[in-house]
């Protein structure tokens, strides 16, 4: 399994949280093929954020980066944030404790 982890700072993370939760009820969130999970970390005062997309291959996650780029179009900046940086990591453990 493999991780993108894509990083952002600013943003309005209380409209971002109300616009994921309108997608998901209204069944709108159209993630990228091949995305088996996603995740959403925010700092305590909401300044940056950590979006976590888990796939079950590297290849996968290349196939989906043009729809990520998409993405930045759906949600303006002053919710999403600026994104930062992206990095990629393989999956060495997972679970339960």
């Amino acid at each position: 399994m493999w991780a993108r982890v894509a990083s952002f700072e600013a943003g309005d993370t209380e409209e971002l949280r109300k616009l994921n939760e309108e997608r998901m009820a209204a069944g709108n969130m159209n993630p990228p093929a091949g995305v088996k999970r996603a995740l959403l970390l925010a700092t305590a005062d909401g300044n940056r954020r950590l979006f976590v997309t888990f796939f079950d291959s590297r290849d996968e996650i290349d196939a989906a980066e043009e729809q990520f780029e998409s993405m930045g179009d759906e949600i303006p900046e002053d919710i999403r944030g600026r994104r930062i940086g992206i990095d990629y990591y393989e999956v060495l453990f997972e679970g339960e404790m």
